[in-house]
């Protein structure tokens, strides 16, 4: 091989790695950071108290609005409620907001969600779920994923430096004279 295609390869190498490597290192820290956070924020919700039961509001109906007919509201008898939802449906009634949490199964999650009207000893109510504080379903094994990804991103982005001081010192050694 002559000297010029030494240096044209030589060339090819370097211009991998300052301009390619670094793009690919910036790319996997881009897709590793969410990654990781998702990952990450999946092992610690349950425990965080981030995710809970879901809440039902109860409102309490004027006599002419719960004899008035609802074409888009529909009526659930109250023993059709999960023992669950009946207590929380007695919860928001009795306590002092017109919200609880329904602890335990929701049966009626779909019905629920759309509002309904439920009869409560001769009183009728319109419940409807609040927020369903529900947990985020992903892959926990995205988190080491992730800082996988960051770290092979943070080396990338190092490579062209390194690739500098490890070519000058190459040179150096070069031009040294040999040792007696």
């Amino acid at each position: 091989m002559s000297r010029t295609d030494a240096d044209a390869t030589s060339d090819e190498e370097s211009r991998i790695v300052v301009y390619a490597v670094p793009f690919v290192g910036v790319l996997l820290i881009a897709a590793g950071i969410p990654s990781a956070i998702l990952g990450g924020y999946v092992v610690v919700q349950d425990s965080l108290g981030l995710c809970s039961d879901p809440d039902v509001t109860v409102t309490p109906l004027e006599d002419e609005e719960a004899d008035t007919p609802r074409e888009t509201v529909e009526r659930l008898p109250y023993d059709r409620l999960s023992p669950a939802e009946q207590a929380a449906v007695r919860e928001a009634i009795d306590g002092p907001t017109d919200d609880a949490t329904v602890e335990g199964g929701l049966e009626n999650r779909d019905t629920l969600r759309e509002g309904v009207i439920v009869d409560v000893d001769g009183r009728s109510y319109y419940v409807t779920i609040a927020s369903l504080n529900s947990c985020l379903e992903a892959e926990p094994l995205l988190f080491p994923i992730g800082v996988v990804a960051i770290l092979l991103g943070i080396v990338g982005v190092l490579t062209p430096p390194i690739y500098r001081r490890m070519a000058g010192f190459e040179e150096r050694m070069k031009r040294r004279p040999p040792r007696e």
